[in-house]
């Protein structure tokens, strides 16, 4: 055997870096909002995705009512990712309004 897995391609490098509370402080600066709702929202989550929906909500900060501090939270919340992972190490998953 040459080493290589047969059941499943290799991960992509970039999908393995996953956001931490520093790489979210720095995305709620870029967005300029609060770090919280972002940290709910992406820590722990692929970095090439979250950059993907910081680019997304750069796009739309200039649409009429856009709040990236609730619209990214939202999207985590629905597709559960961020705090409300099913697999979260902690055991805690987050109730409606982001509060464990």
């Amino acid at each position: 055997m040459d080493g290589s897995s047969v059941t499943r391609a290799p991960a992509s490098p970039t999908r393995a870096i996953v956001a931490d509370g520093a790489f979210c402080g720095q995305v709620a600066a870029l967005l300029m909002c609060d770090p919280e709702p972002i940290q709910d929202a992406f820590l722990g989550e692929p970095v090439e995705e979250v950059l993907e929906m910081v680019r997304w909500a750069i796009r739309h900060e200039q649409d009429e009512g856009f709040d990236a501090a609730r619209a990214l939270p939202n999207w985590a919340r629905r597709r559960g990712r961020g705090a409300w992972r099913a697999d979260r190490g902690d055991g805690q998953r987050r109730n409606g309004d982001g509060r464990a």
